[in-house]
């Protein structure tokens, strides 16, 4: 396995979701790139907060229960790994105001080098210059020596 330094990356919640529930989608990679600590996932309180209570769902709990990283694993690695910030300020308005928790995220210094998502509401390239990307295309940036986001 190449050594490829740590990316800060913004990770939406629905990322999480998919690569517990789809290990071998790039949603999947993304999980394993932060149990491995390729990904420097940053969280705001309220992002953190998020993922824990839509992990608790119900509905998720039949799903996640045959998931191949349990989601107390993820949880618990996030614990140890992830960068916890405080908000920036949000100048950019996005079409879902419930996904503006993040762009706080995106806004803080330094600049994260990515937001990953599966969100059609994140409908720009970039917010205040954080490139937006697609799991896959993080997954893909992630196979390359360097680890470079497009």
């Amino acid at each position: 396995m190449r050594s490829v330094p740590s990316v800060r990356v913004v990770v939406d919640t629905n990322v999480f979701v998919s690569g517990l529930i789809n290990p071998r989608g790039a949603p999947g990679t993304i999980v394993d790139a932060v149990i491995e600590g390729r990904i420097t996932p940053v969280f705001s309180s309220e992002t953190l907060a998020e993922l824990h209570d839509v992990l608790a769902r119900p509905r998720l709990q039949r799903v996640l229960t045959r998931a191949a990283t349990p989601p107390e694993t993820l949880l618990a690695r996030l614990a140890s790994v992830a960068e916890l910030v405080t908000p920036g300020a949000v100048i950019e308005r996005i079409r879902d105001p419930k996904d503006a928790p993040f762009l706080a995220v995106a806004a803080t210094r330094p600049l994260p080098d990515a937001i990953v998502t599966g969100d059609s509401d994140f409908e720009r390239g970039r917010y205040g210059g954080v490139p937006v990307v697609s799991a896959a295309v993080l997954a893909a940036a992630l196979a390359t020596d360097c680890g470079r986001i497009p």
